[in-house]
Parts: C-alpha cells; structure tokens; sequence
C-alpha cells in the first residue's frame, strides 16, 4: 500500500512537471497581461484539463496493469454504445 501511495504522489509531480504542462503554465505567467480576459480564461481551462487528463492517465497506470486498463477500456466502449443506443431510441 505505502508504494502504491508513492507512486501515485510520483504520478501527481511527474504530471505537473511534464514538459508541456510547465510550458503551457509559464506562457500563462508570463503573458498574463498581454491576454484579454477571455484568453486568460480559456488559457487557465485548457491547462487545468491538461494537468487533470494526464494526472488520471499517470494515476491508472498506476493501480491498474495493462489487461485491466483494456478491460476498462472495453468497458468504457461498451457504456457508450449502449448510451448512444438509449439516447438513438428517444430522439426517434
């Protein structure tokens, strides 16, 4: 348990020290004043989405080996066709 909770604190600091998200954060930064609000606003969205998706992506490589993460996967797959189907018969 102790090297799960490593590696998953492991995961959080490689996902925020990640090349492209400290590029995206130090752009943000450093031309704060020269973005409209709008921009700044998108800027600061697309980052934390950016930090989020590859924290989760780290963190389930993490706790789930590689068959897991297909299971899942297929998993996901499945939910979605069946959601597509239900939402398909109420619009008909």
């Amino acid at each position: 348990m102790l090297s799960t909770a490593t590696a998953i604190i492991e995961a959080v600091s490689d996902s925020i020290m990640e090349d492209e998200t400290m590029d995206l954060a130090r752009f943000i930064t450093h031309k704060r004043h020269e973005l409209s609000d709008d921009e700044f606003a998108k800027a600061i969205y697309f980052y934390s989405g950016m930090l989020s998706s590859n924290t989760a992506d780290r963190i389930t490589k993490v706790l789930l080996n590689p068959t897991e993460i297909a299971e899942l996967m297929m998993s996901i797959d499945e939910l979605e066709q069946l959601q597509n189907e239900v939402l398909g018969e109420e619009n008909n």
